[in-house]
């Protein structure tokens, strides 16, 4: 028998053999664990948790997540925090509105630890028989067991997602898994006992009681005092705080431009306020935030990027849509542009000023100066008296609002001397 067998990064062994009347051979060919090392030094956690010290077989390792993105918090050491209670206790909780990340670092520590993830929505109201096993077809010669069954078993993580909608049956099976006699008995098998794998780790997540979401109740008292570590996450920007790294991250993944990014984070921080305040059914998260940053990042306006993105993913209902729209528009947007073209600037200006009365306007306006003069926006510049006329004629005094507004958008780039001539132009 030839072998060979690397260092304790070995994560499986996958046999190959041929066999004849002459000679037999058998090789074994070993599989390196697929780690991101620079990933896992940007955490403390092989005290507690020691990847290199697991050996799932192939099929487990499917179910190892990868390529998670990084988890930003304001030092709180989420991932740390997490990977020590497994280390000490084996289970824990993490409790906070949606779109706090409770998801994201489940997966990330899963991938950090080299753990298989297994992954229940406990609000999909799935049925002990598919959580626990069941036999198919007739007779008991074919069983298949369920997730948590596999899990207790082979080891891995166990997520429970939404764990306060969890049915009462599921919680009050687990109750043995989870405690000192660690094992699960299979009713619906004969009463199998099986011991809890020593490498099987459980997480659950959830929304407080008190938020606003249908088919939420208070975990029982049983099922709650077994979770030894309870972490609670919030938004990383709410109210009048503002965290930079949020900002960061949507510079990283975007590419808008850093006030725009700035101005995206402030209109987050409202909305998360008014959810936790009870006046909207919903904060966004920064992957919502993301969404929204890259539709303005591909060349729509911020406030019709925000239409796209979260005024309707936060509701149907238009009258909360509409509150929504109030706090978008309440943003300085400012010229989110890096250009330091005039015409570009004015231009930019000349639309936001419009925008900020309705998106009719500006298209009323767009046509009034293809229909009257056979020009556009961009042709303004070099001949603003056009421009000047048809405001005055839409809007009659009313006007030089318009005028202020842009004047307002431009900001310290009126000193430029091409704009300066532009705005007494259009100002006549």
């Amino acid at each position: 028998m030839i072998s060979s067998t690397s260092d304790s990064n070995v994560k499986n062994l996958s046999r190959s053999r041929v066999d004849s009347d002459e000679f037999s051979l058998k090789i074994k060919f070993s599989k390196n664990k697929k780690v991101d090392t620079q990933k896992l030094h940007a955490y403390d956690i092989k005290k507690y948790v020691n990847p290199d010290n697991f050996n799932f077989s192939e099929d487990m390792q499917e179910l190892i997540p990868k390529d998670t993105p990084p988890f930003y918090d304001n030092g709180e050491n989420y991932v740390e925090r997490i990977v020590r209670a497994l280390g000490y206790f084996k289970q824990c909780a993490c409790i906070g509105p949606s779109g706090t990340g409770k998801t994201h670092i489940v997966y990330l520590v899963a991938e950090l630890t080299q753990l298989p993830l297994w992954e229940i929505n406990c609000g999909l109201q799935t049925s002990a028989y598919d959580l626990f096993g069941r036999y198919i077809g007739l007779g008991k010669e074919n069983w298949i067991d369920g997730i948590i069954t596999s899990w207790c078993r082979h080891g891995g993580i166990l997520y429970l997602d939404e764990a306060n909608m969890m049915k009462q049956d599921v919680a009050t099976k687990l109750n043995p898994i989870l405690d000192a006699r660690g094992h699960m008995v299979l009713n619906e098998k004969d009463n199998e006992l099986i011991n809890r794998h020593k490498d099987a780790y459980m997480i659950i997540s959830m929304n407080p009681f008190s938020s606003e979401f249908t088919g939420t109740k208070p975990l029982n008292a049983a099922f709650r005092r077994r979770m030894s570590v309870w972490l609670n996450f919030d938004y990383m920007s709410v109210d009048n705080h503002i965290d930079e790294k949020e900002i960061n991250l949507l510079l990283e993944r975007t590419g808008v431009p850093r006030d725009t990014a700035t101005s995206i984070v402030h209109v987050a921080a409202k909305l998360r306020q008014e959810y936790k305040n009870g006046d909207l059914p919903y904060g966004p998260s920064v992957g919502d935030l993301a969404n929204w940053a890259r539709i303005i990042a591909d060349g729509a306006s911020p406030v019709d990027a925000g239409n796209e993105t979260l005024v309707a993913m936060t509701s149907d209902d238009y009258e909360i849509q509409d509150e929504v729209r109030k706090i978008i528009t309440s943003v300085d947007w400012g010229i989110t542009t890096t250009s330091n073209d005039p015409k570009e600037l004015i231009i930019l200006a000349i639309e936001k000023s419009l925008l900020e009365i309705g998106k009719p306007d500006l298209n009323k306006v767009k046509e009034r100066l293809m229909d009257d003069y056979n020009r556009t926006l961009a042709d303004c510049y070099d001949e603003p008296e056009f421009l000047s006329r048809i405001l005055k004629d839409i809007y009659g005094k009313a006007h030089v609002t318009i005028i202020d507004s842009i004047k307002k958008n431009l900001g310290n780039m009126t000193s430029s001397q091409p704009i300066q001539k532009f705005l007494e132009q259009i100002a006549r």
